[in-house]
C-alpha cells in the first residue's frame, strides 16, 4: 500500500484528504493517507466562536459566488441546505472619505464600475474626476512591452487617480490588506486584465457579460430568478465546512500538535522521509505541503531545494488583525443599515473596514443585542497588531465614534491577530511562482499547494487542495495494481 502525508491542515489540506479519500476509493486504489498539523487542532483561519448568542467570526465571514468551489464542497459534504446568503435588503455599502460616509451607488460594488453612470452621480468624486473615469470606456489597451504593471497603476490609467484613490483603492485594500501600487495585476487580479483585452473596456466588458449571463438563466429557467446575494456562509459560521470535512475524512488520519521539521527526498526510491520535531520520522510515496505563510514551507523542503526555498523566503506577507464588537441594541446609536464601510486611505485611520455582522448575516446576534467586525493592519499599517488589546480597542473606538457616531461601550469584544499572515501577490510573484513550478518537476511526488501560490481566496484554496489530490492520484494509479 503507498502512502501519501499532507502537511497543514488549513481548507487547502483537509480538501486534499477528502478529495485523496473520495478518489482512492472510486478508483479502487489502495493508499494509506496522513494529514500532519502542528496546532492543536485543525482549521487554519475558519474561526467561529458562539458567545451567549452571538456568533464571531475570527476568520473568514463568508465566501463569493464568483467562485464557486466552496458551494460545490458544500453540496458534496451533504450541507448545501445549511448555505445562507447575505441579508439582501439591506445590501448597502458605504465609504469614508473626505471625513463622511458615503453610499456606495449598486454600480460600483465591484471591482469594476457595472455602469458609468454610477459614477457620473457620485458626489464624492469631482466633476473632473467623473469625467476623467467616463474615458475608461474609449481608453485603449495597454501594449505592454515585457515585464507587469501593478494594479494600482491599472487602474489608475484606465479611470484616472481620484476614481482609484476614492473608490478602488478602499475595494483592493479592504479584500488583500495591501498597497495596490506594489500588486501585481497578472497574478492578483486577471480577470481585469482579460476585460480590457476581450472587450477594450472593463465598464463595455462588465455590460456584455451582465447580458450574457442573463440570456443564460432565461434559457435554463424562463423567468429571471430574484437576484442572490454573492455572498454565503453557513447558518452556524463557516467553521461548519471545517467540522463537516473533519467528521467525513474520520479518525485515525489526522494528527494535531504534531510538527514538521524538514521532509527530505530519498535519491535511490524517491520517497521522501518527513522529519517530525519530536524525533519521529515518517516515510512516503507523495509529501503535499499545504502549509501557510510560505516561509513556514521554506524551512520545510529548505534540505530538498535551496532555491525553492528561497523564493519562498522572498513572497511578503502583512499583518491584520479583527475586533469583533457586541453591543446592547438599545442605547447604540446607527441603524447598521447596510453591511459596512470601507476607509479611503488618505484618511489615515486605524480601522480599515467595518462589517456589520448582525445586519449582514442572520443569527449573529439576538434581536435585542448588535454585532460589528472591525479590521486594522494592513502593508502599509502593521504596528497596531503588535499592540496590547487595551490599544487596540482603544484605537478602534476612537474611530467608530469619529466614524460611526458610536459612544456606547461594548459588552464585550474578541481580538484575533493575524501577524505576517495576510500574502501579498507583489510585482513578479508570477514569475516566482513559475521558476518554483519548473523545479519541483525534478521531484515527483512532491506538491507545494496553498494561498501563496495561485490564488488567495477560499475557493483558490479548495481548488488547489482538490487539483493535488487528483496529481497524487494520477501518479499512485501508475504505481500500484487496480484490483
Amino acid at each position: 500500500m503507498k502512502k501519501v502525508v499532507v502537511i497543514g491542515g488549513g481548507i487547502t489540506g483537509l480538501t486534499a484528504v477528502y478529495e485523496l479519500q473520495k478518489k482512492s476509493r472510486e478508483q479502487n486504489i489502495p493508499v494509506e493517507i496522513i494529514l500532519l498539523e502542528k496546532k492543536s487542532k485543525v482549521g487554519g483561519v475558519f474561526t467561529t466562536e458562539k458567545v451567549d448568542g452571538f456568533l464571531i467570526e475570527g476568520g473568514p465571514d463568508s465566501f463569493e459566488m464568483f467562485k464557486p468551489a466552496p458551494l460545490e464542497l458544500a453540496k458534496e459534504l451533504g450541507i448545501e441546505d445549511e448555505v445562507i446568503g447575505a441579508n439582501t435588503e439591506m445590501h448597502r455599502n458605504y465609504i469614508f472619505a473626505k471625513g463622511k460616509l458615503h453610499e456606495i451607488p449598486k454600480g460600483l460594488l465591484g471591482l469594476v464600475p457595472q455602469k458609468i453612470s454610477s459614477l457620473a452621480l457620485f458626489p464624492l468624486i469631482s466633476l473632473r474626476g467623473r469625467m476623467r473615469a467616463a474615458l475608461e470606456l474609449i481608453m485603449p489597451p495597454l501594449k505592454q512591452q515585457g515585464g507587469e504593471i501593478s494594479l494600482g497603476e491599472f487602474y489608475k490609467r484606465r479611470f484616472g487617480r481620484e476614481t482609484f484613490e476614492v473608490v478602488a483603492e478602499p475595494l483592493f485594500g479592504s479584500i488583500y490588506a495591501c498597497i495596490p501600487e506594489t500588486i501585481s495585476i497578472k497574478t492578483c487580479w486577471p480577470r481585469g486584465l482579460a476585460l480590457e483585452k476581450e472587450y477594450g473596456s472593463l465598464v463595455r466588458g462588465m455590460i456584455a457579460r451582465k447580458r450574457e449571463m442573463k440570456k443564460t438563466q432565461k434559457k435554463e429557467g424562463g423567468e429571471e430568478k430574484k437576484k442572490a446575494s454573492i455572498f454565503r456562509t453557513f447558518k452556524n459560521g463557516m467553521s461548519e465546512l471545517i467540522d463537516k470535512l473533519i467528521e467525513i475524512i474520520g479518525p485515525g488520519v489526522i494528527r494535531t500538535g504534531v510538527e514538521v521539521g524538514t521532509v527530505r527526498v530519498n535519491r535511490g526510491d524517491k520517497k521522501y522521509s518527513i522529519l517530525l520535531k519530536n524525533g519521529e520520522i515518517i516515510e512516503t510515496d507523495i509529501c503535499i505541503v499545504a502549509t501557510s505563510p510560505s516561509y513556514l514551507t521554506s524551512r520545510i523542503i529548505e534540505e530538498i531545494d535551496p532555491a525553492i526555498a528561497d523564493m519562498l523566503l522572498r513572497i511578503p506577507y502583512a499583518s491584520s488583525a479583527t475586533i469583533s464588537l457586541a453591543y446592547k441594541k438599545e442605547g447604540f446609536n446607527h441603524p447598521l443599515d447596510g453591511f459596512g464601510f470601507l476607509v479611503a486611505r488618505m484618511e489615515k485611520r486605524r480601522i480599515k473596514a467595518c462589517s456589520w455582522s448582525s445586519t449582514k448575516f442572520s443569527n449573529r446576534s439576538d434581536e435585542n443585542h448588535v454585532l460589528i467586525r472591525c479590521f486594522v493592519g494592513n502593508a502599509q499599517e502593521e504596528t497596531i497588531v503588535y499592540k496590547s488589546d487595551e490599544e487596540i480597542l482603544k484605537a478602534v473606538k476612537e474611530d467608530l465614534k469619529d466614524i460611526m457616531g458610536i459612544t456606547a461601550e461594548p459588552i464585550f469584544t474578541r481580538i484575533y491577530r493575524y501577524p505576517n499572515g495576510m500574502v501579498q501577490y507583489t510585482l513578479g510573484h508570477g514569475e516566482r511562482i513559475a521558476f518554483m513550478e519548473e523545479r519541483l518537476r525534478k521531484y515527483p511526488g512532491l506538491f507545494l499547494v496553498g494561498n501563496a501560490y495561485r490564488g488567495m481566496g477560499i475557493g483558490d484554496c479548495i481548488s488547489q487542495g482538490r487539483l493535488a489530490a487528483k496529481k497524487t492520484i494520477e501518479q499512485l494509479s501508475g504505481l500500484v495494481e487496480y484490483k
